[in-house]
């Protein structure tokens, strides 16, 4: 029976395992850390010993591969969904965007955003015009856009730069992680099309009710029937890949225990691979060639602890920084957690000094902030948490299958690779379900074709006929 190791337990890397394991492939699964999930992952508070998310990790309802992987795990009832999403102005005023029950998109959020108070008239009319032309274009007409930065695509469109401040940021800057004036139109313009305008389960926000770990908690045991148990071996570091006649024969563990293998998936990230992969062999492997073009940006997530209740619904998307969102972290909101993305701006930052803007930021925008005093805080910045969705970037991303002179048993996982999605945990199971199927379909003989990945929603009949199709 053909033998397969995944290196890399994030969310690539489970994808992958789990997905072949379905098959009846034997397959380990090898973690440098104690626990699973990557930068979607958790860690010991070491103060309090309690659990804590490396950042906050939302999904939304067009994250159709990212929900089938938690269906998989048997974890789909841990996700809370919010059919409201609530913005919140530098004053406290809070404007909702909730889809009207049994209409199709885009029509479900329109009597909402006629609504949407935070926008002028004028605002108003812009955005729907922009809408409009998302629609249009369709699938084809975005992806031409990949080498126009969307604040060009903006300008061109005459939106405001007041109502860019107010939604466009609030939206893209979480969804891509950059400055939406800096990414590709491409990726600006996937994000309102999946998630708004295409399907009326798309906006839904996705909260996990647990820490993060505890959705992977099961992953030993997820295999059935015809699966052989998964190999989930944590605190396990690789110390090398060796290669025989330009394949991937085995993986060296740091203990010298040596792991034959019939092919390896690489999931870790785009840094980390080049350094698994000898000089000679990337030469002649096109997917190593331009990785170190691709420009890596930090998130920044604060653990707030308040003496009193400061957020009494889930979540709150700020209209204006420095935090852009805040979740609620307990029952009574007495513990939160903030959101910066695109944070280059905080890698140099002092702690203390970030604390206390972070908290200044939530009294004088909440109500039920007011006059609370924060008691402790824990800041984690990733500072390699994504690449940089930039014009061309699709250029610079790696496949998942190797080329015909590269080599032939290695695949590639991870969000950086070509997914069609930016950087994202949705992108990365789809890259860890396409190494999957690149896997089966040329590595393992006998295996009839499968497919792993999952369709997009499909776009109602509304949004069909605006698109026609494209």
């Amino acid at each position: 029976m053909n033998r397969v190791i995944v290196v890399g337990g994030g969310l690539a890397g489970m994808a992958a395992a789990v997905a072949l394991d379905s098959t009846g492939v034997l397959v380990t699964l090898l973690e440098a850390r104690k626990t699973l999930g990557g930068r979607a992952g958790s860690f010991e508070d070491p103060q309090t010993g309690e659990i804590l998310d490396n950042c906050q990790h939302v999904l939304l309802g067009c994250c159709t591969n990212l929900l089938d992987f938690y269906r998989r795990l048997g974890v789909g009832h841990l996700i809370r969904f919010e059919r409201t999403i609530r913005f919140v102005d530098p004053r406290g005023v809070a404007y909702e965007l909730r889809a009207t029950s049994g209409l199709p998109a885009p029509l479900h959020l329109a009597l909402s955003m006629l609504r949407f108070g935070a926008l002028t008239v004028r605002e108003r009319i812009a955005l729907a015009r922009a809408m409009a032309a998302m629609l249009r274009l369709g699938r084809t007409g975005r992806l031409a856009l990949s080498d126009v930065p969307f604040g060009r695509w903006l300008e061109e469109h005459r939106q405001p730069q007041s109502l860019v401040a107010k939604l466009y940021d609030a939206i893209l800057i979480g969804s891509l992680n950059e400055d939406p004036r800096s990414a590709s139109s491409a990726y600006a313009i996937q994000v309102f099309q999946d998630a708004l305008l295409a399907n009326s389960s798309g906006y839904l926000l996705g909260l996990p009710a647990c820490p993060l770990e505890t959705l992977y908690a099961r992953l030993p045991a997820s295999a059935s029937p015809p699966g052989p148990a998964l190999d989930v071996r944590l605190a396990t570091r690789v110390s090398e890949i060796i290669f025989c006649d330009g394949a991937a024969s085995s993986v060296k563990l740091a203990s010298g225990e040596i792991l034959p293998a019939d092919a390896i998936v690489l999931a870790t990230n785009h840094h980390a691979v080049q350094r698994w992969v000898p000089a000679d062999l990337q030469s002649h492997d096109a997917r190593f060639s331009a990785l170190d073009r691709l420009e890596s940006v930090p998130i920044l997530g604060a653990h707030l602890w308040f003496d009193r209740p400061v957020l009494a619904e889930s979540h709150a998307a700020f209209m204006q920084g420095p935090l852009q969102w805040l979740f609620r972290k307990d029952a009574e909101g007495r513990k939160v957690h903030g959101v910066i993305s695109a944070a280059r701006a905080w890698l140099d930052v002092p702690r203390d000094r970030a604390l206390q803007q972070f908290a200044a930021q939530i009294r004088a925008t909440l109500p039920l902030a007011r006059g609370a005093t924060l008691q402790r805080g824990v800041i984690v910045i990733e500072k390699r948490a994504t690449f940089s969705p930039a014009p061309g970037v699709d250029r610079l991303r790696s496949g998942q299958v190797p080329p015909p002179d590269g080599i032939a048993n290695l695949f590639l996982a991870g969000d950086y690779t070509q997914t069609g999605w930016p950087a994202t945990m949705e992108g990365a199971v789809r890259s860890g379900y396409l190494a999957a199927e690149a896997v089966l379909a040329h590595v393992v003989p006998g295996q009839p074709s499968r497919r792993f990945l999952v369709p997009d929603l499909p776009a109602q009949w509304p949004a069909r006929i605006a698109s026609q199709g494209r």
